[in-house]
This record gives structure tokens, C-alpha cells and sequence, in this order.
């Protein structure tokens, strides 16, 4: 315990950690004040989407009268043209009286334009949207009116849970991870080339407990800088930005059909499929620093196993053994989003029995190592 407590005290005050950990409060500030800037661009990009479809609508128009001119009597160009023109005039009153403000009326007259929009592609019309996309916006648009939350620009959103999710996803993409090696890629190599390493193994406990306190103090870091991280979005958006509602739905595809998640649940899922892998990458830091003694031989040994399991989880599909592959929580997104005969949570399992195997490995590698000369 208190080999524990020295290795948390000296990684939780160094100079390092804090200089870290201030960079990562400013950049979801600077985040935050980006999204709160482009706020007035929302609506003009909504404005220019409906634009885009006003003029695929004329376009359509302009070929379906062509077709009639060369065959006056083209029957099926006649109900192309005319149920495009109940596509193209809701678009032109939707866009002389759209209001970010009047969102329930936008998402009702959107939702009437997409039904239309796939009755028109359903007769052989053109559209750049696919069925599936189509039936996605009508499907979110509906949950938001059902539950009364205003739809929000993902990548601009000031609204606590919104905003929080986005830092989120930044988190579980790899944001942790590069986080955790500026943080304690150095927690046992520096002892190496320091050669402090010997005084440690003097002490007057078994060896083992060197890699069991910088384990645990690394991962309380992590845990630390977690709560940092998502207390730094909750105020800042909470006190410049939008209530919002953390029941706010998230489409996801699971057993083939459409569910929806609460941005809660996407969240909290997300976290608890990277955790689990940061529990990994912290004993594969320990383990590789007890054979490799420097840190950056060990920083390129994790990088490259990630990188590789990285590769052999995107382009290499597993199907009925991603339990087996450990590396598929380095894409929390897809599982979450993805669920067609498996669950999110299907690769923890396998994360946990791994860094146990590699944790166990390094504390017999430990209690076999010799004072270093």
C-alpha cells in the first residue's frame, strides 16, 4: 500500500501529468468555443441541405419534361413528374420559412418530403439518398417529435449531453489511448534509465508489488483524468450552452432492423468498451518495459501491437470469433452502432482474460529480474 501510494502521489502532482492534463482542459474548452462560434452557420448549412434537394428536385423536373416532349403520352414520366412536384413545392416553403427555432414544424414537413421522396425513388425516380438513409432520417426525425428534444448539428452542438458525447467519441477513438501513453508510457522504463530501478528492488517487499502499485496508480490516473475530462465538458456547456437531454436518441441497427439508444447509454457503453482495453494497454506497458528497459523500444512495441490489431480488426473480418479478438474494443462505435448478432459488450470479456494472462506475465518476469549493473 504504501509502494501504492508513493507511485499515485508522484504521478498524479509531477509536472508532467499536470501540464497534461491543463492542455486537456483547454482543449474542450477551445472545443466548446468553436461548436458556440459556428452556431449561426447551423442553420445556413440546414438552408443549403434543403437547397441541394430544391435543386435535384429542378433537375429531376427539367429531365421529366424532356421526356414528355420526345412522348407526350409516357405515362410513367407523368407520375414521375407529378409526384415530384409534391417533393420540389414543400421544399420551397420549407425553405422560405425554415427557423431553427420552428424545428417540431421542420421535422414534419421533412418527414412528409422524405415519404414522398421514396414513393418518387420507388417508381424509378433519382435521389442521391438511398432507401436506407431515407427511412433513417424518417425514423430519428419521428423519435425526437415523439419525445419532445430538438434535433442537433452533431459536430457543433452546445447542448450538454451533445457536447458531452462528442468529447466522448474523441475519448473512446483513440483519445484515451494517446492520453494514457503521455501519461505513463514512462511509469516503469524511466526506472530503467534512471537506474532507480535497484533501489526498488532493495525495498523491503516482494517484487511483485512494484508492478501491482504502478498498475493501480496508473490506472487511478486514468480514472482521474476521465472525470477531469467529462467534468470540464459538463460545466462549460452547462453554464454557456443548452440544457439538452440526455434521453436523446441514438439510431443504432441491431439484429438487422432500427433501435434507438439514449445518448446516455451510447455513452456510458463507450466508456466501459474503452476502459476495459486501457486496462490492457496498461499492462502491455508494464510488460514491455520490464523486457525492453526504455521508453520509447516500449511506446513502439504497444503503438505497433495496436496498430496491427487495429489492422486485423477493420479489414479482417472475424464473424462468429470477434469474442475471441480483443482488439475489436479499439472500434467502440461500431459495436455500439452495429449490433447484428452480437452485443456491445461481446469482446470485454476476452480484454479482461488477456490483461490478466499479461499482467500475471509481468509479475513472474518482475520476481525473476536481477539488480540491473
Amino acid at each position: 500500500m504504501t509502494l501504492f501510494l508513493f507511485e499515485l502521489k508522484k504521478l498524479l502532482f509531477s509536472k508532467k501529468t499536470i501540464a497534461i492534463l491543463t492542455v486537456l482542459i483547454a482543449f474542450i474548452i477551445l472545443l466548446f468555443v468553436r461548436n458556440f462560434s459556428f452556431q449561426p452557420l447551423i442553420a445556413k448549412e440546414e438552408r443549403q441541405a434543403i437547397d441541394a434537394q430544391i435543386r435535384t428536385s429542378q433537375a429531376n423536373g427539367r429531365a421529366h419534361i424532356l421526356m414528355l416532349e420526345k412522348n407526350p403520352e409516357d405515362e410513367k414520366q407523368k407520375e414521375l413528374q407529378s409526384v415530384n412536384l409534391q417533393i420540389r413545392d414543400p421544399l420551397y416553403d420549407l425553405a422560405s420559412t425554415y427557423s431553427y427555432e420552428n424545428w417540431e414544424e421542420n421535422l414534419k414537413v421533412q418527414n412528409k418530403i422524405w415519404r414522398t421522396t421514396l414513393d418518387y425513388k420507388e417508381l424509378g425516380g433519382e435521389s442521391p439518398f438511398s432507401r436506407g438513409e431515407i427511412i433513417q432520417k424518417i425514423t430519428l426525425n419521428e423519435e425526437l417529435l415523439k419525445q419532445g428534444i430538438r434535433p442537433e448539428y452533431a459536430a457543433y452542438s452546445i447542448a450538454t449531453p451533445n457536447f458531452m458525447k462528442q468529447v466522448v467519441d474523441i475519448w473512446i477513438f483513440g483519445g484515451a489511448l494517446i492520453l494514457l501513453v503521455l501519461l505513463v508510457g514512462e511509469i516503469l522504463s524511466s526506472e530503467y534509465e534512471g537506474h532507480s530501478i535497484n533501489l526498488l528492488f532493495t525495498q523491503p517487499f516482494k517484487k511483485m508489488f512494484i508492478v501491482m502499485g504502478k498498475f493501480g496508480s496508473a490506472f487511478i490516473l486514468y480514472v482521474f483524468a476521465l472525470i477531469i475530462t467529462l467534468l470540464t465538458a459538463v460545466i462549460v456547456s452547462f453554464l454557456f450552452g443548452d440544457k439538452g437531454s440526455f434521453s436523446y436518441p441514438i439510431l443504432i441497427e441491431k439484429n438487422h432492423s432500427m433501435e434507438f439508444v439514449s445518448i446516455g447509454q451510447y455513452m456510458t457503453k463507450g466508456l466501459v468498451i474503452t476502459t476495459s482495453l486501457i486496462l490492457l494497454v496498461i499492462a502491455l506497458i508494464l510488460l514491455y518495459s520490464l523486457y525492453l528497459k526504455r521508453t520509447m523500444s516500449t511506446i513502439a512495441a504497444l503503438l505497433g501491437t495496436f496498430a496491427i490489431g487495429y489492422v486485423l480488426t477493420a479489414f479482417i473480418h472475424w464473424n462468429s470469433l470477434d469474442w475471441l479478438n480483443p482488439f475489436l474494443n479499439m472500434l467502440p462505435n461500431d459495436l455500439i452502432l452495429v449490433q447484428n448478432g452480437r452485443t456491445w459488450y461481446e469482446a470485454i470479456p476476452v480484454t479482461l482474460l488477456l490483461t490478466g494472462i499479461v499482467y500475471g506475465w509481468g509479475i513472474r518476469k518482475v520476481k525473476n529480474s536481477r539488480m540491473e549493473g
